[in-house]
């Protein structure tokens, strides 16, 4: 009787149960600078009041800047992002992020992401005081992290470079898949170390110099326990629970003279082409 009864329950359900929506992917736009300053503007570096304009209209336009820390709780662990979330990502770990960015940000009270050389920070950081530089020091990424506006990120250790015959952490010509697996990883993880000795903290995401990446090397960040890459490609993010859309995350170059808001459209326009 029991059985029976469970039975037709279960029958019952079953006709008037409907599974719950499948939440809309969400999209997230990430903008891609490196240097801010007056002088010798272009592709990779705009002014600072470019820079301000920038976060101006994105308030404006009720964007909310989130941290890949944000991004990658969202798809593992179920974690809200704002309504228009957008990530604002500097590359290369430069001198501009402390004495121009970071007073532009408490401005907006906005957060960025910013991906480190190890190199060029252990170099800097031996330089005698006074003598001009343009990378930051550990001593300035550990202001920048204190800031609580700052998250750094993974650009490598020494392999932003595009000698040896290889652009990036691309194989190099001749190069074996274990040799090469060993070189990236090891250098990869020499960051790790360095920015877990020298600031506190463990980067989630590797960021591409040069934008230059390949199965390969995607599959090799994925073993050392990464859980995001960034790229150079155009376009904008479809962000869902499936733990592979963190990988080769598009970005959204913002060079001098360009306008941001045709930009931002331009990227969501790459959606249509999927």
């Amino acid at each position: 009787m029991l059985r029976r009864l469970a039975f037709g329950l279960m029958v019952l359900f079953s006709l008037f149960y409907s599974p719950p929506p499948e939440e809309a992917p969400v999209r997230l736009p990430i903008l891609m600078y490196h240097d801010v300053k007056w002088e010798h503007t272009g592709k990779d570096v705009i002014t600072p009041e470019e820079l301000r304009s920038d976060l101006k209209w994105l308030r404006e336009e009720g964007y909310t800047a989130v941290t890949l820390k944000e991004v990658v709780s969202f798809v593992l662990e179920g974690a809200p992002l704002p309504e228009k979330p957008i990530v604002l990502s500097f590359d290369d770990g430069l001198r501009s992020a402390l004495d121009t960015v970071l007073p532009l940000l408490r401005e907006a009270e906005m957060p960025m992401v910013l991906s480190v050389i190890g190199l060029s920070a252990d170099e800097v950081s031996t330089f005698p005081e006074g003598k001009p530089y343009a990378h930051a020091t550990w001593a300035h990424l550990r202001e920048l992290k204190e800031s609580g506006l700052v998250e750094l990120q993974n650009h490598s250790y020494d392999l932003h470079r595009t000698d040896r015959g290889a652009v990036g952490v691309l194989r190099r010509p001749g190069e074996g898949k274990e040799a090469y697996e060993e070189r990236l990883s090891g250098d990869a993880l020499l960051l790790q170390e360095r920015l877990l000795q020298e600031t506190g903290c463990l980067p989630s995401t590797f960021t591409y110099p040069y934008g230059a990446y390949d199965a390969l090397s995607e599959s090799v960040l994925r073993e050392l326990g990464f859980q995001a890459t960034l790229t150079c490609d155009f376009g904008m993010n479809l962000l869902d629970r499936d733990p592979d859309c963190l990988f080769g995350l598009k970005r959204i170059c913002r060079a001098h003279g360009a306008d941001l808001a045709a930009l931002l459209t331009e990227a969501e326009n790459t959606l249509k082409w999927r």
